[in-house]
């Protein structure tokens, strides 16, 4: 799924975060982790998210253990959808219980998509965070060896921004 283009940035539409932030917020109750992969595509600098699907969408078993376990039919429809919608999958993210949005060593040790350039995210409090800003939103790219480069949320070259449209 991955292009020859590489992605320095990611454009969120604002709009279409609150959705995400929103969706998470209620597939997780308050009580869970849930997650979301964020499409679009990647043959521009920035790439652009345009849709998203949750976890549970393409793998209906993906909560039910207490904690985010994607299975291999979940892989396989996610990337039926992308084919068909002809996106690519630009970021996962998922939530987190409380305030540290830090990659646990599960997140660290099982990235959604081991592709180097890949780009994951960490929302707080299962989902109960400003959808208007990712000021408070982990942000982590792939280096390939389970080795991640993280995005200070104040940093002027973060990796991925809210955009308007």
């Amino acid at each position: 799924m991955a292009s020859d283009l590489t992605i320095t940035s990611i454009k969120i539409p604002v709009w279409l975060w609150a959705n995400v932030i929103l969706d998470l917020r209620r597939r997780g109750g308050g009580v869970r982790e849930s997650g979301a992969f964020l499409l679009g595509r990647e043959d521009r600098n920035p790439a652009r998210v345009s849709s998203y699907i949750c976890y549970d969408d393409v793998d209906p078993a993906a909560y039910q253990q207490g904690a985010i376990a994607f299975h291999a039919n979940g892989c396989a429809a996610l990337w039926q959808h992308c084919r068909n919608k002809q996106l690519q999958l630009l970021i996962d993210v998922h939530t987190h219980p409380g305030t540290d949005v830090r990659q646990s060593r599960i997140d660290e040790r099982h990235p959604m998509l081991p592709v180097v350039g890949h780009t994951a995210m960490v929302v707080p409090n299962f989902g109960r965070t400003a959808w208007w800003s990712l000021a408070t939103v982990g942000v982590y790219e792939y280096l390939g060896g389970f080795r991640w480069r993280t995005y200070a949320a104040a940093a002027p070259g973060r990796r991925v921004r809210l955009s308007i449209w």
